[in-house]
């Protein structure tokens, strides 16, 4: 199980006496509340920390305590071999506008490039979210365009931003900061 460490944050397996939290927190957000699929997201937490043949899911932690969750999904079928989509959720919003989930997102990209054979490692979010697309920025992936009617939402499809860097532009950056 893999260990990945920032300045400030770890990114780590879920332990078993977190997963309730986060299955409630699924409930309440009513992302997650069928009995079959609430069972498929434990087993996720409990593989975290590995690569398994969809993903590498990892819990965020900083100062002591769970603050969310990065994934780096690499579905074998859906994606080609070496690129990874990251997907990232800070849980409270004392936690957000600090850096944190920033250092998250380049421990996570670090780690794909260095561990997991990543090509390239992408992400996207709603074409509204500036605090998003100016951490991805920040983290050194380029805005590649627009995805449009991308997300469905109880109003109509959202656009959203696609974000993404390659191994070579990661490999350069890690010389220039030298």
């Amino acid at each position: 199980m893999s260990v990945v460490r920032g300045d400030r944050v770890i990114l780590r397996p879920f332990r078993e006496d977190e997963f309730e939290a986060v299955l409630s927190r699924d409930r309440e957000a009513a992302r997650v509340v069928d009995p079959e699929r609430l069972e498929v997201r434990r087993r996720r937490l409990a593989l975290s920390g590995t690569r398994t043949k969809w993903e590498v899911l990892f819990a965020i932690e900083a100062e002591g305590r769970l603050i969310g969750e990065i994934q780096a999904r690499n579905a074998e079928e859906a994606m080609p071999t070496g690129v990874f989509e990251l997907g990232i959720e800070l849980y409270e919003s004392v936690d957000r506008g600090r850096g944190l989930g920033s250092e998250a997102v380049r421990a996570a990209t670090s780690h794909l490039f260095g561990r997991e054979d990543a090509i390239r490692v992408q992400a996207s979010t709603d074409i509204e979210n500036t605090a998003m697309r100016r951490s991805l920025e920040k983290c050194g992936f380029t805005f590649e365009g627009v995805l449009r009617g991308f997300m469905p939402s109880e109003e109509e499809p959202r656009d959203h931003a696609m974000y993404g860097i390659t191994w070579s532009d990661w490999m350069h950056r890690k010389e220039r900061t030298r």
